[in-house]
C-alpha cells in the first residue's frame, strides 16, 4: 500500500495548502496531513504579525473541518517544540513524523512505501532515506500564497484563508447601546456595507416565542438561556464573516437586563462577558428620539442618559474598551464605518470594484 505524507505548521492552512493536499491525495493510496507545532514559532510568529496565536489544536481543528467528507485522508499531530532546528534536530522529527503515521488505524502493516510531499527542497536529500519526494512548486500552484503573507495582512488575503479558519482573522464589531439608539438597524446596514454576517439580538424576540409575550414571567433561567442563546447565534455568525462580523447585544447587555427586569445579576452570564470577544465596541448614545415599539419601557429622557452611563460603566467594569458614537443617523454610520475601516488596516471594501463613469 502507498502512503502519502504532507506535513507542514499551517499557520494559517490556506487554498495553496489544500491544493497541495489534494494534488498528493490523487498520488497514493492515503494521504496523512501532519499538523506540526512548535510553542516558540508560533510565539515569535504572532508577535511579529501582531495576531493572537493560532494555537497547535485550532489548527488541527480547522483541516479537519476542512478534509472531513474524504476517506482516504487523515490529519494527524506532532510537537516539535523541544526538537533542534534542522538539521540538527531532523533524525528526531522525523522519527515523530514516521510515529504518528504508524500509530493510526488508517496505517497497515502491510508492505509498502512512504512519498512525502514537500513544499520545500530543502527536507528533500534528507527524506529520501526514508521514502520518495515530491517537491511541491507553490509559485508555480493556482494559489502562490504563503502563510507569512497572509498573517502580514489576512484582509488582503482574505479569499485565500480556508473557510474553517477565517472566524479566527475577523473583526469582531459590537454595536450595543440601551433601548432606542438605533443599535438594530446600524449593525444590519454595517453588515451589507461590508458584505457580511451579523448576529441579531436574540432577547428581542426571545418573550415572543418562549414566554407567549408575557414579561412579567422573566426568572433567572430565561437570562442563562438568553446569554447561551445569543452566544451561539454570534459563533455562527462569526463563521459566515467576510473580514469583519457585527454583533447587535452581548452578554452585558443582557445582564443589564437581568438587573432592570429581575432586579439582580447573574454570575452565569459573567461567563459569556469578556472583552477579549470583541476588537470593537461601538456604544450609540441615546441622543435620537426615542421610538416606541410596543416593547420598550423607558422613554424619559433624563433617564435614557442614567441608563446609559450606568450601561457603559458596566463595560468598563468588565475592562470593555467603548467608542461612543452620537449625532444623527447618518453621523453614526459615518463614525462607524471610519473606526471599522481603521482596523481593517489596508484593506477598504471599495478597492474590490473598478470604478465605471
Amino acid at each position: 500500500m502507498s502512503y502519502g505524507i504532507f506535513f507542514g505548521h499551517f499557520y494559517p492552512p490556506h487554498r495553496g495548502h489544500l491544493q497541495a493536499i489534494f494534488s498528493a491525495a490523487s498520488q497514493c493510496e492515503h494521504l496523512f496531513v501532519v499538523v506540526s507545532n512548535d510553542d516558540n514559532r508560533n510565539k515569535s510568529d504572532s508577535e511579529e504579525s501582531g495576531i493572537g496565536i493560532m494555537s497547535h489544536d485550532l489548527r488541527i481543528r480547522w483541516l479537519c473541518q476542512e478534509l472531513s467528507d474524504f476517506d482516504f485522508i487523515s490529519v494527524l499531530s506532532i510537537d516539535e517544540t523541544d526538537i533542534p532546528a534542522y538539521p540538527e534536530g531532523f533524525t528526531q522529527w522525523v522519527n515523530l513524523l514516521l510515529d504518528a503515521v504508524k500509530n493510526t488505524k488508517k496505517y497497515k502493516k502491510d508492505p509498502k512505501t512512504f512519498t512525502f510531499f514537500c513544499g520545500e527542497s530543502v527536507y528533500t536529500d534528507a527524506l529520501r532515506e526514508y521514502g520518495e519526494v515530491v517537491i511541491y512548486d507553490i509559485e508555480n500552484s493556482w494559489y502562490p500564497i504563503r502563510s507569512s503573507e497572509i498573517r502580514k495582512d489576512p484582509y488582503i488575503y482574505w479569499d485565500y484563508i480556508l473557510g474553517a479558519a477565517r472566524s479566527f482573522f475577523a473583526k469582531r464589531v459590537l454595536i450595543t447601546g440601551t433601548e432606542s439608539t438605533g443599535k438594530t438597524s446600524l449593525t444590519k446596514m454595517l453588515a451589507k456595507l461590508y458584505h457580511t454576517s451579523w448576529s441579531y439580538e436574540v432577547g428581542r424576540y426571545y418573550c415572543d416565542e418562549y414566554m407567549g409575550s408575557n414579561e412579567d414571567i422573566y426568572n433567572d433561567t430565561d437570562f442563562k438561556r438568553l446569554a447561551h442563546l445569543q452566544y451561539e447565534k454570534d459563533e455562527a455568525a462569526l463563521r459566515n464573516s467576510n473580514r469583519v462580523c457585527f454583533f447587535d447585544t452581548d452578554a452585558v447587555v443582557t445582564q443589564y437586563y437581568s438587573e432592570l427586569y429581575l432586579g439582580h445579576k447573574l454570575d452565569y452570564i459573567e461567563n459569556f462577558a469578556r472583552p477579549e470577544r470583541y476588537d470593537i465596541v461601538l456604544m450609540l448614545k441615546p441622543d435620537i428620539p426615542w421610538v416606541d415599539d410596543g416593547k420598550r419601557l423607558n422613554g424619559d429622557q433624563e433617564r435614557r442618559w442614567k441608563l446609559h452611563e450606568h450601561l457603559k460603566n458596566m463595560y468598563l467594569e468588565r475592562g470593555f474598551t467603548v467608542h461612543e458614537i452620537g449625532g444623527g443617523y447618518l453621523e453614526r454610520m459615518k463614525e462607524a464605518v471610519e473606526i471599522v475601516n481603521e482596523n481593517l488596516g489596508g484593506y477598504r471594501p471599495a478597492k474590490e470594484f473598478n470604478r465605471i463613469d
